[in-house]
């Protein structure tokens, strides 16, 4: 007795959708560009904030969806901010010491640093949230549910 010949497997379909490739022209540094001009990454239309902390949910030109909802999408964008921000803070207090050297007003120097450290990751969030939507796009094509 012989055992009943075996149906093929069928073939193995990937849980999701394949990327849409970019345009020609949306090349990383152009794509990183448009994020520091606050504009949607994907197509360079302006008004992409709803406010100075706030995405909207989608773009305004292309439709892209900004904030995919899910926990943690933005992590990154947090940390890219602090990075930068802590960067900003030791490049300008070198300079200020190695200016003011050997007479540095410690107490003018401890009070503009504190004020800095709290401003600077709010000026800057707004452009890390969008250079991490143009990282997000160069690592991770669209896909036809983004639109």
């Amino acid at each position: 007795m012989t055992a009943p010949p075996r149906e093929p497997a069928p073939p193995f379909a990937p849980p999701f959708a394949p990327p849409i490739a970019l345009p020609p022209a949306a090349r990383p540094a152009q794509l990183i560009g448009r994020a520091l001009l606050l504009r949607c990454p994907a197509c360079g239309t302006p008004g992409i904030l709803r406010n100075w902390l706030t995405l909207r949910a989608r773009c305004p030109g292309c439709a892209l969806k900004l904030d995919h909802g899910t926990p943690g999408h933005f992590v990154g964008a947090y940390l890219v901010n602090l990075i930068i921000a802590e960067l900003f803070f030791a490049v300008g207090l070198g300079a200020w010491l190695l200016a003011a050297w050997p007479d540095v007003p410690w107490d003018l120097v401890e009070r503009v640093a504190v004020v800095a450290m709290l401003i600077a990751p709010l000026v800057l969030y707004p452009f890390t949230r969008t250079v991490w939507l143009a990282a997000d796009l160069i690592f991770d094509p669209q896909r036809p549910g983004d639109r």
